[in-house]
C-alpha cells in the first residue's frame, strides 16, 4: 500500500513538473521519460509553448520554470548558476537571479508544528513569540521570540510536510540525471554525481540538529578568536530535527557599506576580519561555513563578525587544503605558470586547453586584483 501511494505521488508530481517545463518550452527534456510506458503515454503530448529560441529568452524561461517547480528546483538552479562549465553565460546570469524567498506559512500551522516538536504549550516555553516571521524561505521560516529569562532568540522552523515534497523531487531529479548520463550528454559532465551531491546537501539542510552541531563546532574552533567571530548559542533543550532555537544577534550586514560607514565601523578592519575568518576555516580547520552571503555575515561592535545560518558547511581533506594553499601562493606570487600547473594537478584544466590563452587570461585577472 505504501509503495502504491508513493508511486501515485511520484506520478502526480512528475506530471506537474513536465507540464511546468513544457509551458516554458522545455518539454523536449521529457520526450523519453525513464519511468515506463505509462509515463510516455501520458506525457508525450504535454502542451509545448512556442518559446523563441534565442539564448537569453530560453534562459529566462528556464529560470521561470525552476521557480514554478518549487523549492527543490530553485535550489538546484542556484547550484547550476555556479557551473559555467555546464551552461552558457546567459543561463548563468539568469539563474543567479533565483531567490530563495517565498510567502510564509500561516501561523496556526507553524504553531501546531512547534507544539508537536517541543511537546508542550508555547506559553510555557517562551515569554513571547512573534507570529510574523522575520524571514521566510522555501524550506523554513524564522520567528523572533523571548525566553522567560528575557533572552532574545530566533526560532527556525521547518515548513510542514516539506520533507515529503523534497524527497519526491530528489528521487525524480535523480532519475532525470541518470537519463542525462545515459544520453549523448553523458560525456559533458557527471550528472549523476551532481544530483547525488545536491541531494546530500539538501537533505542535510533539513536536519536542524546537524545545523546546531555545525554552529557548536565553529564556535569551539574560534574559542580563542572572540575578537574575530561570534557564533550564537544553540538552545538544545528547545531544538529538534525540525526546530532550531538560537540566540538572537544583531548587526549590520557586511554588504551594507553605507550602514557600516554610518555606524563608524572601519571597513579595513572588517575586511581583515573576514579574510582571517575565511583563511582559518579553509586552511587551518578544513571545516567552513559554506553559505557566506551578505545576509549571513553581521558586523557587530568591535568589527566582530556575527555568523548565522549553519545549514551549509564544507569539509576539506589535508590534501585538498595543501592544493588550495599552493594555488593561493602561486596567485600571490603572480606565478602564472605555477598557477596553471597547480590547476592541472587539481583536475581543473582540461588536457587540450590552450595554455598560452589561459596564461594570458590569468595574467590579466591577477593584474586586475593585484
Amino acid at each position: 500500500m505504501l509503495n502504491s501511494r508513493r508511486s501515485i505521488r511520484h506520478l502526480q508530481r512528475y506530471s506537474e513538473i513536465v507540464a511546468i517545463f513544457a509551458r516554458h518550452g522545455f518539454g523536449f527534456l521529457f520526450n523519453h521519460p525513464e519511468p515506463g510506458p505509462r509515463f510516455r503515454l501520458r506525457f508525450r503530448r504535454a502542451p509545448q509553448q512556442e518559446v523563441p529560441r534565442d539564448a537569453d529568452n530560453l534562459a529566462v524561461h528556464f529560470r521561470q520554470a525552476l521557480e514554478e517547480a518549487g523549492p527543490t528546483f530553485v535550489k538546484f538552479g542556484q547550484i547550476l548558476s555556479t557551473r559555467p562549465d555546464l551552461l552558457p553565460p546567459s543561463f548563468i546570469t539568469e539563474l543567479s537571479k533565483l531567490v530563495d524567498s517565498v510567502s510564509p506559512e500561516p501561523w496556526d500551522k507553524v504553531r501546531a508544528l512547534l507544539v508537536h516538536e517541543l511537546g508542550q504549550d508555547l506559553e510555557t516555553v517562551f515569554a513571547s513569540i512573534d507570529p510574523q516571521p522575520i524571514a521566510s524561505a522555501s524550506l523554513s521560516q524564522v520567528h523572533a521570540a523571548v525566553l522567560p529569562d528575557g533572552q532574545e532568540v530566533v526560532i527556525k522552523v521547518q515548513r510542514p510536510n516539506i520533507t515529503t515534497i523534497i524527497d519526491t523531487d530528489l528521487e525524480i531529479l535523480s532519475a532525470l540525471a541518470a537519463r542525462a548520463q545515459a544520453s549523448s550528454l553523458g560525456g559533458v559532465s557527471d550528472f549523476i554525481g551532481i544530483a547525488d551531491d545536491f541531494s546530500f546537501t539538501l537533505r542535510n539542510e533539513l536536519d536542524y540538529q546537524r545545523e546546531g552541531r555545525n554552529a557548536d563546532r565553529l564556535r569551539e574552533s574560534f574559542a580563542d578568536a572572540a575578537d574575530l567571530l561570534y557564533i550564537p548559542k544553540v538552545y538544545w533543550e528547545l531544538s529538534t530535527r525540525q526546530v532550531l532555537v538560537m540566540e538572537r544577534i544583531r548587526g549590520i550586514k557586511i554588504g551594507d557599506v553605507a550602514g557600516l560607514d554610518a555606524a563608524g565601523y572601519d571597513r579595513h578592519k572588517v575586511a581583515l576580519a573576514s579574510a582571517s575568518v575565511t583563511v582559518k576555516q579553509v586552511f587551518e580547520d578544513g571545516f567552513f561555513h559554506a553559505d557566506p552571503h551578505s545576509g549571513n555575515y553581521l558586523i557587530m561592535p568591535g568589527e566582530v563578525i556575527g555568523l548565522v545560518d549553519f545549514g551549509k558547511v564544507g569539509y576539506l581533506r589535508d590534501r585538498d587544503r595543501l592544493d588550495l594553499l599552493r594555488l593561493f601562493l602561486a596567485a600571490i606570487q603572480m606565478d602564472v605558470d605555477g598557477l596553471i600547473d597547480q590547476l592541472a594537478r587539481m583536475g581543473a584544466v582540461l588536457e587540450d586547453v590552450d595554455r598560452n590563452r589561459l596564461a594570458y587570461d590569468l595574467h590579466r585577472l591577477l593584474n586586475k586584483y593585484n
